[in-house]
């Protein structure tokens, strides 16, 4: 009977998701740019040099970015381009712009859609054992949400023959602002190579944000539609052949858009040797909770420890990769 090996499979992709991406170096020229793809969203490198007024900017799909560095160095004036995108706007109700047919009351315009949430700001660990850090700014900020769109303007009313009076449509409302995104979780947790330097001198060129995206406007309300014009019909009365008719009633305005909520302040920290965000300022959301990260290699006996992790962590997917090629035998 042929075996399941399916649980054998999971273990082995959560392994496989595990496993930082190594390389001996991570070199970013002065002025250019570095673009994070999802396959290297977990980084281990021995040396990282990023020159003065690099960027980095990240990929579509990538939700974090945890970089660690034996030996690195910053220049100034490098960015981190790490907020969420903006929501996009909600679409305009349907209007009608020609009148309706004659004796027809109008029809009422539809709601604008509401404005997309705004994307949450990604997550950003840096460990760095570094020699120097000229200016690093991350940018972290959630999106903002799409603006609602605008209810629809309802249709003008009908002309009157031999009818009575009929009505405008009504406009329709304003979609609903979407929610800003939040702001992602960064550290930034170093360590000096450098015995002149102490780590608030490494650091005091640091400058994180994950402020909140902002809610996106309501849309703005359609207006009702004109009612039928009053006007003479053919009619025998005592007075004659014709008869005065009334107009129709206009329709009713829609109402405006309730504008969306802001997001949430993401967390932050800047200094040494990271231990976790405490309990009161955990927020959901995050790429796994900051606390499951590594913290920064202060040590040789640290890099070594981590190294044997990885080591011991590739020993077992070999093992597992052995185990499925026999059950796949069997």
């Amino acid at each position: 009977m042929k075996k399941s090996f399916a649980p054998l499979a999971f273990c082995l992709l959560a392994l496989s998701v595990a496993l930082p991406s190594t390389a001996s170096e991570l070199i970013i020229p002065g002025g250019k740019t570095y673009t994070v793809t999802a396959d290297n969203m977990s980084m281990n490198v021995d040396k990282l040099v990023i020159g003065d007024k690099a960027s980095i900017r990240f990929a579509e799909g990538v939700t974090h970015w945890e970089l660690l560095a034996k030996d690195a160095t910053v220049g100034h004036g490098v960015v981190i381009h790490a907020a969420g995108s903006a929501g996009s706007d909600g679409a305009a109700g349907q209007s009608y712009e020609e009148p309706a047919d004659a004796c027809r009351s109008g029809k009422s315009g539809t709601s604008g859609e509401a404005g997309a949430p705004g994307g949450r700001g990604l997550d950003i660990y840096l460990g760095l054992d570094a020699r120097k850090i000229g200016g690093l700014q991350v940018i972290a900020d959630g999106g903002d949400g799409g603006n609602g769109g605008a209810g629809g303007q309802g249709q003008k009313a009908g002309r009157i023959l031999n009818c009575n009076p009929v009505t405008g449509g009504n406009g329709g409302s304003g979609g609903t602002g979407g929610v800003g995104g939040d702001g992602g979780n960064v550290v930034v947790s170093v360590s000096t190579l450098d015995g002149d330097k102490d780590i608030g001198a490494l650091i005091a060129g640091v400058r994180v944000s994950v402020k909140p995206g902002k809610g996106g406007k309501g849309g703005e309300s359609g207006e009702g539609g004109e009612g039928s014009d009053g006007q003479y019909i053919n009619a025998k009365t005592l007075a004659g052949t014709q008869k005065w008719v009334s107009g129709g009633r206009s329709g009713r305005s829609g109402a405006a858009g309730d504008g969306g909520e802001a997001g949430n302040y993401g967390q932050l920290f800047v200094g040494g040797q990271f231990t976790g965000f405490q309990p009161m300022n955990t927020r959901q959301g995050g790429f796994d909770g900051f606390d499951n990260f590594r913290p920064a290699a202060t040590t040789s006996n640290n890099n070594d420890a981590a190294e044997k992790e990885i080591q011991l962590l590739r020993e077992q997917l070999k093992t597992l990769q052995d185990r499925m090629e026999k059950l796949e035998k069997e």
